[in-house]
Protein backbone atom coordinates (compact mmCIF):
# COMPACT_ATOMS: atom_id res chain seq x y z
CA UNK A 1 0.00 0.00 0.00
CA UNK A 2 1.73 3.49 -1.17
CA UNK A 3 2.82 5.73 1.94
CA UNK A 4 0.48 8.29 3.46
CA UNK A 5 -2.72 6.48 2.36
CA UNK A 6 -5.39 5.73 4.80
CA UNK A 7 -7.24 2.81 5.59
CA UNK A 8 -10.98 3.00 4.66
CA UNK A 9 -13.36 3.03 7.54
CA UNK A 10 -14.28 -0.96 8.17
CA UNK A 11 -18.00 -1.95 8.99
CA UNK A 12 -18.78 -2.09 12.99
CA UNK A 13 -21.09 -5.33 12.42
CA UNK A 14 -17.83 -7.56 11.36
CA UNK A 15 -16.30 -6.58 14.79
CA UNK A 16 -18.76 -8.73 16.66
CA UNK A 17 -18.18 -12.15 18.06
CA UNK A 18 -20.48 -14.60 19.74
CA UNK A 19 -18.67 -16.05 22.46
CA UNK A 20 -19.85 -19.39 23.44
CA UNK A 21 -17.55 -20.47 25.58
CA UNK A 22 -18.81 -18.04 28.58
CA UNK A 23 -20.54 -20.20 31.83
CA UNK A 24 -24.07 -18.91 33.15
CA UNK A 25 -23.80 -17.30 36.23
CA UNK A 26 -24.15 -19.01 39.58
CA UNK A 27 -26.14 -18.54 42.64
CA UNK A 28 -25.11 -17.48 45.40
CA UNK A 29 -25.08 -19.85 48.53
CA UNK A 30 -27.42 -17.34 50.45
CA UNK A 31 -30.21 -17.66 47.17
CA UNK A 32 -30.52 -21.50 47.84
CA UNK A 33 -31.21 -21.26 51.57
CA UNK A 34 -33.89 -18.24 51.13
CA UNK A 35 -35.29 -20.90 48.58
CA UNK A 36 -35.43 -24.22 51.13
CA UNK A 37 -37.23 -21.97 53.54
CA UNK A 38 -39.38 -21.29 51.45
CA UNK A 39 -40.41 -24.15 50.69
CA UNK A 40 -39.92 -25.63 54.23
CA UNK A 41 -42.51 -22.99 55.20
CA UNK A 42 -45.13 -23.95 52.45
CA UNK A 43 -44.38 -27.57 53.58
CA UNK A 44 -45.42 -26.61 57.45
CA UNK A 45 -48.30 -24.69 56.74
CA UNK A 46 -49.99 -27.46 54.62
CA UNK A 47 -48.86 -29.95 57.89
CA UNK A 48 -51.12 -27.68 59.94
CA UNK A 49 -53.59 -26.98 57.48
CA UNK A 50 -54.08 -30.87 57.26
CA UNK A 51 -53.94 -31.52 61.27
CA UNK A 52 -56.81 -28.60 61.63
CA UNK A 53 -58.92 -29.95 59.20
CA UNK A 54 -58.88 -33.44 60.34
CA UNK A 55 -59.10 -32.22 63.81
CA UNK A 56 -62.77 -30.88 63.17
CA UNK A 57 -63.35 -34.16 61.08
CA UNK A 58 -62.69 -36.48 63.47
CA UNK A 59 -60.03 -38.36 61.95
CA UNK A 60 -57.55 -37.57 64.62
CA UNK A 61 -57.41 -38.69 68.32
CA UNK A 62 -57.78 -36.14 70.89
CA UNK A 63 -54.79 -34.25 72.02
CA UNK A 64 -55.44 -34.41 75.39
CA UNK A 65 -56.32 -38.14 75.59
CA UNK A 66 -52.93 -39.13 73.72
CA UNK A 67 -50.98 -37.07 76.01
CA UNK A 68 -52.90 -38.66 79.25
CA UNK A 69 -51.74 -42.56 77.41
CA UNK A 70 -48.24 -41.40 77.08
CA UNK A 71 -47.91 -40.37 80.86
CA UNK A 72 -47.33 -42.50 83.24
CA UNK A 73 -50.82 -44.23 85.20
CA UNK A 74 -51.58 -43.70 88.66
CA UNK A 75 -51.51 -46.97 90.50
CA UNK A 76 -54.21 -48.07 92.43
CA UNK A 77 -55.77 -50.85 94.52
CA UNK A 78 -59.70 -52.70 93.64
CA UNK A 79 -61.73 -54.76 95.60
CA UNK A 80 -64.82 -56.91 93.90
CA UNK A 81 -67.64 -56.02 95.38
CA UNK A 82 -69.57 -59.50 96.21
CA UNK A 83 -73.41 -60.21 96.76
CA UNK A 84 -73.91 -62.31 99.37
CA UNK A 85 -76.71 -64.43 100.46
CA UNK A 86 -78.59 -66.58 103.44
CA UNK A 87 -76.62 -66.43 106.67
CA UNK A 88 -73.26 -65.22 105.31
CA UNK A 89 -74.59 -61.90 104.86
CA UNK A 90 -74.48 -61.98 108.67
CA UNK A 91 -70.82 -63.00 109.43
CA UNK A 92 -69.22 -61.71 112.11
CA UNK A 93 -66.03 -62.07 110.48
CA UNK A 94 -64.39 -62.76 106.72
CA UNK A 95 -61.44 -63.90 105.91
CA UNK A 96 -59.49 -65.20 102.97
CA UNK A 97 -57.62 -68.12 102.26
CA UNK A 98 -56.68 -70.41 99.85
CA UNK A 99 -57.66 -74.62 100.39
CA UNK A 100 -55.43 -77.02 101.89
CA UNK A 101 -55.45 -81.38 101.74
CA UNK A 102 -55.47 -81.76 106.14
CA UNK A 103 -52.94 -85.01 104.71
CA UNK A 104 -50.63 -84.03 101.67
CA UNK A 105 -47.15 -85.51 101.13
CA UNK A 106 -44.49 -85.36 98.40
CA UNK A 107 -43.55 -88.57 97.90
CA UNK A 108 -40.05 -89.58 97.29
CA UNK A 109 -37.66 -92.74 97.33
CA UNK A 110 -35.92 -93.81 100.36
CA UNK A 111 -32.94 -94.73 98.42
CA UNK A 112 -31.08 -93.31 95.70
CA UNK A 113 -31.77 -94.35 91.99
CA UNK A 114 -33.19 -94.32 88.24
CA UNK A 115 -37.09 -94.42 87.83
CA UNK A 116 -37.77 -97.75 86.18
CA UNK A 117 -41.73 -97.21 86.27
CA UNK A 118 -44.02 -94.76 87.33
CA UNK A 119 -47.85 -96.37 87.60
CA UNK A 120 -49.34 -93.21 88.61
CA UNK A 121 -50.27 -89.86 86.41
CA UNK A 122 -52.32 -86.91 87.55
CA UNK A 123 -55.78 -87.39 89.27
CA UNK A 124 -54.79 -91.26 89.79
CA UNK A 125 -56.45 -92.37 93.29
CA UNK A 126 -54.23 -94.83 95.24
CA UNK A 127 -54.61 -96.51 98.57
CA UNK A 128 -52.31 -96.98 101.30
CA UNK A 129 -49.25 -98.85 100.06
CA UNK A 130 -49.77 -99.25 96.36
CA UNK A 131 -46.55 -98.79 94.05
CA UNK A 132 -46.92 -95.61 92.99
CA UNK A 133 -42.80 -96.09 91.02
CA UNK A 134 -39.93 -98.72 90.59
CA UNK A 135 -36.03 -97.77 90.65
CA UNK A 136 -33.76 -99.82 88.84
CA UNK A 137 -32.40 -103.07 90.85
CA UNK A 138 -31.33 -105.16 88.93
CA UNK A 139 -28.08 -105.22 91.20
CA UNK A 140 -30.25 -106.03 94.20
CA UNK A 141 -31.84 -108.68 92.86
CA UNK A 142 -28.76 -110.47 92.18
CA UNK A 143 -27.35 -109.51 95.99
CA UNK A 144 -30.38 -110.98 96.86
CA UNK A 145 -30.10 -114.84 94.97
CA UNK A 146 -26.42 -114.69 96.34
CA UNK A 147 -27.13 -114.13 100.05
CA UNK A 148 -30.19 -116.65 100.16
CA UNK A 149 -28.32 -119.21 98.93
CA UNK A 150 -25.82 -118.45 101.34
CA UNK A 151 -28.32 -118.51 103.83
CA UNK A 152 -29.66 -121.88 102.38
CA UNK A 153 -26.37 -123.34 102.28
CA UNK A 154 -25.66 -122.35 106.12
CA UNK A 155 -29.07 -124.03 106.67
CA UNK A 156 -28.46 -127.56 104.78
CA UNK A 157 -24.74 -127.02 107.07
CA UNK A 158 -26.79 -127.00 109.50
CA UNK A 159 -29.19 -130.03 109.12
CA UNK A 160 -25.69 -131.69 108.12
CA UNK A 161 -24.16 -131.23 111.98
CA UNK A 162 -27.26 -132.38 113.42
CA UNK A 163 -26.50 -135.68 111.87
CA UNK A 164 -22.84 -135.76 112.92
CA UNK A 165 -24.14 -134.69 116.61
CA UNK A 166 -25.90 -137.86 116.41
CA UNK A 167 -23.44 -139.99 115.34
CA UNK A 168 -20.49 -138.56 117.96
CA UNK A 169 -23.66 -139.30 120.30
CA UNK A 170 -23.64 -142.95 119.41
CA UNK A 171 -20.14 -143.30 119.18
CA UNK A 172 -19.42 -141.66 122.88
CA UNK A 173 -22.32 -144.23 124.29
CA UNK A 174 -20.18 -147.34 122.72
CA UNK A 175 -17.07 -145.89 123.90
CA UNK A 176 -18.93 -145.49 127.91
CA UNK A 177 -20.04 -149.08 127.90
CA UNK A 178 -16.74 -149.79 126.48
CA UNK A 179 -14.71 -148.18 129.24
CA UNK A 180 -17.04 -149.81 131.61
CA UNK A 181 -16.59 -153.19 130.45
CA UNK A 182 -12.24 -152.49 130.66
CA UNK A 183 -12.57 -153.12 126.93
CA UNK A 184 -11.04 -149.81 125.69
CA UNK A 185 -8.25 -147.53 126.74
CA UNK A 186 -9.19 -144.06 128.74
CA UNK A 187 -7.65 -142.28 125.28
CA UNK A 188 -10.72 -143.94 123.42
CA UNK A 189 -13.14 -142.66 125.50
CA UNK A 190 -11.69 -139.32 125.84
CA UNK A 191 -11.77 -138.81 122.11
CA UNK A 192 -15.16 -139.94 121.56
CA UNK A 193 -16.06 -137.52 124.46
CA UNK A 194 -14.25 -134.52 122.78
CA UNK A 195 -15.98 -135.58 119.10
CA UNK A 196 -19.24 -135.31 120.24
CA UNK A 197 -18.81 -132.04 122.48
CA UNK A 198 -16.87 -130.28 119.75
CA UNK A 199 -20.05 -131.60 116.85
CA UNK A 200 -22.03 -129.54 119.89
CA UNK A 201 -20.09 -126.99 120.18
CA UNK A 202 -19.82 -126.41 116.02
CA UNK A 203 -23.41 -126.74 115.70
CA UNK A 204 -23.59 -123.57 117.75
CA UNK A 205 -21.42 -121.60 115.52
CA UNK A 206 -23.58 -122.93 112.98
CA UNK A 207 -26.69 -121.38 114.28
CA UNK A 208 -25.01 -117.93 114.49
CA UNK A 209 -23.46 -118.24 111.09
CA UNK A 210 -27.11 -119.28 109.37
CA UNK A 211 -28.74 -116.45 111.78
CA UNK A 212 -26.57 -113.75 110.06
CA UNK A 213 -27.00 -115.08 106.57
CA UNK A 214 -30.60 -114.83 107.36
CA UNK A 215 -30.19 -111.31 108.61
CA UNK A 216 -28.34 -110.53 105.75
CA UNK A 217 -31.47 -111.64 103.32
CA UNK A 218 -33.60 -109.61 105.31
CA UNK A 219 -31.13 -107.04 104.60
CA UNK A 220 -30.85 -107.90 101.12
CA UNK A 221 -34.83 -107.55 100.63
CA UNK A 222 -34.92 -103.98 102.80
CA UNK A 223 -32.58 -102.38 99.90
CA UNK A 224 -34.26 -104.23 96.97
CA UNK A 225 -38.24 -102.58 99.09
CA UNK A 226 -36.36 -99.29 98.98
CA UNK A 227 -36.51 -99.21 94.96
CA UNK A 228 -40.28 -99.08 95.17
CA UNK A 229 -41.87 -95.75 96.21
CA UNK A 230 -45.62 -96.79 98.15
CA UNK A 231 -48.49 -94.60 98.52
CA UNK A 232 -47.97 -93.94 102.52
CA UNK A 233 -51.74 -93.04 102.55
CA UNK A 234 -55.29 -92.87 100.69
CA UNK A 235 -55.15 -90.06 98.17
CA UNK A 236 -55.08 -88.85 94.68
CA UNK A 237 -52.14 -88.13 93.40
CA UNK A 238 -51.99 -83.96 92.17
CA UNK A 239 -48.79 -83.79 90.66
CA UNK A 240 -46.06 -86.32 88.78
CA UNK A 241 -42.86 -84.83 89.71
CA UNK A 242 -40.19 -86.96 88.05
CA UNK A 243 -40.37 -89.23 84.76
CA UNK A 244 -39.51 -92.03 83.25
CA UNK A 245 -35.67 -92.25 83.62
CA UNK A 246 -35.01 -89.61 85.93
CA UNK A 247 -32.55 -89.60 88.88
CA UNK A 248 -34.07 -89.77 92.17
CA UNK A 249 -31.87 -88.81 95.31
CA UNK A 250 -33.52 -88.46 98.78
CA UNK A 251 -33.61 -84.42 99.99
CA UNK A 252 -32.83 -83.76 95.84
CA UNK A 253 -33.34 -80.20 95.23
CA UNK A 254 -32.81 -79.89 91.35
CA UNK A 255 -31.48 -81.41 88.12
CA UNK A 256 -27.64 -81.04 89.96
CA UNK A 257 -28.39 -83.79 92.76
CA UNK A 258 -31.55 -85.42 91.21
CA UNK A 259 -35.57 -85.21 92.07
CA UNK A 260 -36.57 -85.40 95.53
CA UNK A 261 -40.11 -86.72 95.00
CA UNK A 262 -41.81 -88.44 92.39
CA UNK A 263 -45.31 -87.52 93.45
CA UNK A 264 -47.52 -85.48 95.43
CA UNK A 265 -50.28 -86.95 96.95
CA UNK A 266 -53.06 -85.67 98.98
CA UNK A 267 -56.46 -86.30 100.96
CA UNK A 268 -59.19 -84.72 98.37
CA UNK A 269 -61.29 -85.79 101.28
CA UNK A 270 -60.44 -83.86 104.11
CA UNK A 271 -59.94 -80.40 102.85
CA UNK A 272 -59.28 -77.23 104.65
CA UNK A 273 -59.19 -73.87 104.30
CA UNK A 274 -55.70 -71.75 105.75
CA UNK A 275 -56.91 -68.33 106.69
CA UNK A 276 -55.77 -65.25 108.00
CA UNK A 277 -58.23 -63.09 110.61
CA UNK A 278 -57.19 -59.66 111.78
CA UNK A 279 -56.28 -59.61 115.05
CA UNK A 280 -59.04 -56.95 116.19
CA UNK A 281 -61.98 -59.80 115.06
CA UNK A 282 -59.81 -63.14 116.04
CA UNK A 283 -62.48 -62.71 119.22
CA UNK A 284 -65.12 -63.61 117.28
CA UNK A 285 -64.09 -67.08 116.21
CA UNK A 286 -63.86 -69.95 118.51
CA UNK A 287 -63.07 -73.76 117.80
CA UNK A 288 -66.16 -75.71 116.79
CA UNK A 289 -67.85 -72.87 115.04
CA UNK A 290 -70.19 -72.83 111.88
CA UNK A 291 -68.97 -71.24 108.64
CA UNK A 292 -69.57 -71.13 104.99
CA UNK A 293 -67.16 -71.29 102.76
CA UNK A 294 -66.97 -69.66 98.88
CA UNK A 295 -64.89 -70.91 96.56
CA UNK A 296 -63.92 -68.79 93.61
CA UNK A 297 -63.93 -71.97 91.18
CA UNK A 298 -67.02 -72.83 92.57
CA UNK A 299 -69.48 -69.75 92.33
CA UNK A 300 -72.78 -71.28 92.86
CA UNK A 301 -72.35 -73.21 95.88
CA UNK A 302 -71.64 -72.36 99.64
CA UNK A 303 -69.75 -74.93 101.34
CA UNK A 304 -70.66 -76.13 105.04
CA UNK A 305 -67.59 -75.15 107.25
CA UNK A 306 -66.35 -75.47 110.88
CA UNK A 307 -63.71 -73.67 113.00
CA UNK A 308 -60.98 -76.75 113.11
CA UNK A 309 -58.32 -75.07 115.01
CA UNK A 310 -57.12 -72.02 115.88
CA UNK A 311 -53.08 -71.42 115.52
CA UNK A 312 -51.52 -70.04 118.67
CA UNK A 313 -49.65 -67.58 117.11
CA UNK A 314 -49.68 -64.05 115.89
CA UNK A 315 -47.78 -62.88 112.89
CA UNK A 316 -46.67 -59.54 113.91
CA UNK A 317 -45.92 -57.78 110.81
CA UNK A 318 -49.65 -58.40 109.39
CA UNK A 319 -51.08 -58.48 112.65
CA UNK A 320 -52.99 -61.69 111.87
CA UNK A 321 -54.14 -65.09 113.41
CA UNK A 322 -53.52 -68.03 111.60
CA UNK A 323 -57.07 -70.45 111.46
CA UNK A 324 -58.10 -73.62 110.07
CA UNK A 325 -61.08 -74.19 108.32
CA UNK A 326 -62.42 -78.06 107.58
CA UNK A 327 -65.00 -78.25 104.92
CA UNK A 328 -68.00 -80.52 105.92
CA UNK A 329 -69.03 -81.08 102.71
CA UNK A 330 -66.36 -80.97 100.15
CA UNK A 331 -66.43 -82.71 96.46
CA UNK A 332 -64.80 -83.37 93.04
CA UNK A 333 -64.94 -79.89 92.25
CA UNK A 334 -62.63 -78.88 95.07
CA UNK A 335 -58.65 -78.76 94.75
CA UNK A 336 -56.06 -77.87 97.26
CA UNK A 337 -54.64 -74.78 96.45
CA UNK A 338 -57.61 -72.89 95.64
CA UNK A 339 -58.71 -69.60 96.65
CA UNK A 340 -61.69 -69.05 98.77
CA UNK A 341 -63.67 -67.11 101.11
CA UNK A 342 -64.53 -67.99 105.25
CA UNK A 343 -67.78 -66.67 106.73
CA UNK A 344 -67.46 -66.91 110.21
CA UNK A 345 -71.38 -67.47 111.11
CA UNK A 346 -73.25 -66.59 114.63
CA UNK A 347 -74.77 -68.83 116.34
CA UNK A 348 -78.14 -69.74 115.98
CA UNK A 349 -80.90 -71.57 117.16
CA UNK A 350 -82.14 -74.51 114.77
CA UNK A 351 -86.12 -72.44 114.01
CA UNK A 352 -84.32 -69.72 112.49
CA UNK A 353 -84.47 -69.96 108.64
CA UNK A 354 -81.89 -68.51 106.35
CA UNK A 355 -82.72 -65.32 104.33
CA UNK A 356 -82.73 -65.95 100.36
CA UNK A 357 -82.80 -61.87 99.83
CA UNK A 358 -79.08 -60.61 98.30
CA UNK A 359 -77.33 -58.37 99.62
CA UNK A 360 -74.34 -56.36 98.27
CA UNK A 361 -71.02 -55.80 100.34
CA UNK A 362 -67.92 -53.35 99.49
CA UNK A 363 -64.96 -52.64 101.11
CA UNK A 364 -65.29 -50.31 104.01
CA UNK A 365 -62.33 -48.61 102.98
CA UNK A 366 -63.37 -48.16 99.37
CA UNK A 367 -66.58 -45.99 100.51
CA UNK A 368 -65.68 -42.04 100.77
CA UNK A 369 -68.01 -40.27 102.59
CA UNK A 370 -68.59 -36.07 102.54
CA UNK A 371 -71.44 -34.05 103.89
CA UNK A 372 -73.67 -34.17 101.25
CA UNK A 373 -73.20 -37.62 99.19
CA UNK A 374 -71.35 -40.97 99.74
CA UNK A 375 -69.65 -42.57 96.70
CA UNK A 376 -67.39 -44.92 94.89
CA UNK A 377 -64.74 -44.81 92.26
CA UNK A 378 -65.60 -47.53 89.83
CA UNK A 379 -62.69 -48.78 87.77
CA UNK A 380 -64.28 -49.67 84.14
CA UNK A 381 -63.41 -52.24 81.87
CA UNK A 382 -61.31 -49.53 80.23
CA UNK A 383 -58.94 -48.75 83.07
CA UNK A 384 -60.74 -45.35 83.59
CA UNK A 385 -62.13 -44.02 87.09
CA UNK A 386 -66.07 -43.29 87.46
CA UNK A 387 -67.89 -41.85 89.80
CA UNK A 388 -70.57 -43.40 91.30
CA UNK A 389 -72.95 -42.52 94.25
CA UNK A 390 -74.21 -45.06 96.70
CA UNK A 391 -76.75 -45.47 99.76
CA UNK A 392 -74.94 -47.22 102.58
CA UNK A 393 -76.30 -49.50 105.11
CA UNK A 394 -74.30 -51.24 108.46
CA UNK A 395 -70.74 -51.40 108.05
CA UNK A 396 -68.78 -54.95 110.35
CA UNK A 397 -65.80 -56.32 109.81
CA UNK A 398 -64.28 -54.04 107.05
CA UNK A 399 -67.23 -54.45 104.95
CA UNK A 400 -70.21 -51.61 104.53
CA UNK A 401 -73.20 -52.70 102.99
CA UNK A 402 -74.68 -50.85 100.05
CA UNK A 403 -78.37 -50.96 99.26
CA UNK A 404 -78.34 -48.90 96.13
CA UNK A 405 -75.80 -47.74 93.38
CA UNK A 406 -73.64 -51.46 93.30
CA UNK A 407 -75.37 -54.31 92.25
CA UNK A 408 -72.19 -56.60 92.75
CA UNK A 409 -69.09 -57.31 90.50
CA UNK A 410 -67.99 -54.05 90.18
CA UNK A 411 -64.65 -53.54 90.80
CA UNK A 412 -63.96 -50.50 92.93
CA UNK A 413 -61.41 -48.84 94.06
CA UNK A 414 -59.75 -48.81 97.89
CA UNK A 415 -58.28 -46.09 99.95
CA UNK A 416 -58.90 -43.72 96.36
CA UNK A 417 -56.28 -40.74 96.87
CA UNK A 418 -58.37 -37.13 97.43
CA UNK A 419 -57.31 -36.02 93.82
CA UNK A 420 -58.32 -38.39 92.25
CA UNK A 421 -61.10 -37.10 89.08
CA UNK A 422 -63.52 -39.05 87.07
CA UNK A 423 -62.64 -41.05 84.02
CA UNK A 424 -59.14 -40.90 84.68
CA UNK A 425 -56.74 -43.20 83.33
CA UNK A 426 -55.33 -45.51 85.99
CA UNK A 427 -53.86 -48.65 86.86
CA UNK A 428 -54.67 -51.61 89.11
CA UNK A 429 -51.93 -52.52 91.40
CA UNK A 430 -51.17 -56.60 90.94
Amino acid sequence: MPVGTVDPPRDNLSRLRIQRDVQPVRRSFFGRFLRFVFYLGVLVALTVGAVFWAQKQGMLADTGKLTETLRPRPEVRVAVVSVEKGRSADALVVATGYLESRQQARIGARATGRIQAVNVEEGTVVKANDVLAILEHADLDASLVAVKATAARAKSELVEQDVAIQRAKRDLERSEKAFAAKSSTPADYDKARFDYEAAVARKVSMEAALGLAEARVQEAEQLRENMFVRAPFEGTVISKDAELGESIMPGGMGEASGRGSVVTIADLEHLEVDCDVKEDYISRVTEGQQAEVAVDAVPDKRYKGQVRKIIPMGDRARATVKVRVEILDADKRLFPEMSSTVYFLPSQSADVKEEDKSRVFCPADAVVVTETESFVWILTDKDRTKKTTVTTAESRDGRTEITSGLTGGEKVIVKPAKELRDDVLVRSAQ
